[in-house]
């Protein structure tokens, strides 16, 4: 039985990517996956009480990811501080660039159903999932700090969580006319390439 009920939950998760690849985060709801499932509508909110529950199963594996791949990045012998934001930028940009679905779904869907006065559902359940980010956060930032960027650890993580804000809305572009199939004025690498000409020029 426990192989069965996982098999449902990856059943309903698959579902779920899917509908909001092909038809927008704002088509994610309970009925459309249990029509797809071909369940009841009962049978989805049993393993996911809500949809802050559902967005989180879905997203928590892609931040992890970027997380690994994040850190990965920073494991190179450098105590250049150009260098290690060069090689965490680059690689944070083509694991979101290979799957601009999977970068929405990571940093557009959570937002869905989010309005001022509602009861904070979301934000709680994504606040689990803050730790892999944060690790990566911290990561960069000791780099920063060992490298003498800077002097003091909460400097650096501002400067860290600033370098990756900065490139979210990048990527955040680069998704918008994907979507809209309106190609932006310059190549996605060529933005990346600005990007970081901005923040790291020593190292260009």
């Amino acid at each position: 039985m426990p192989k069965r009920n996982g098999e449902m939950v990856e059943r309903i998760l698959a579902v779920a990517r899917d509908i909001v690849r092909e038809d927008g985060p704002d088509n994610l709801t309970f009925d459309r996956v249990a029509a797809r499932v071909g369940v009841s509508k009962q049978a989805i909110i049993y393993w996911f009480p809500n949809k802050a529950r559902l967005v989180e199963a879905l997203v928590r594996p892609a931040l992890e990811a970027e997380a690994a791949a994040g850190k990965a990045a920073l494991r190179a012998d450098t105590t250049n501080a150009g260098h290690a934001i060069r090689a965490f930028v680059e690689a944070l940009a083509a694991f979101h660039v290979s799957d601009l679905d999977r970068f929405r779904l990571m940093y557009v869907t959570p937002q869905i159903g989010q309005r001022p006065g509602r009861s904070g559902a979301m934000l709680t359940t994504l606040g689990r999932i803050h730790p892999a980010t944060t690790e990566m956060y911290d990561a960069l930032a000791e780099r920063l700090v060992a490298a003498g960027r800077y002097g003091r650890v909460i400097d650096a993580r501002r400067a860290a969580t600033a370098i990756h804000t900065a490139l979210l809305g990048l990527l955040l572009r680069m998704a918008m006319a994907d979507t809209l199939d309106a190609p932006l004025r310059h190549r996605d690498h060529a933005l990346i390439d600005a990007l970081l000409g901005v923040l790291t020029p020593e190292a260009a």
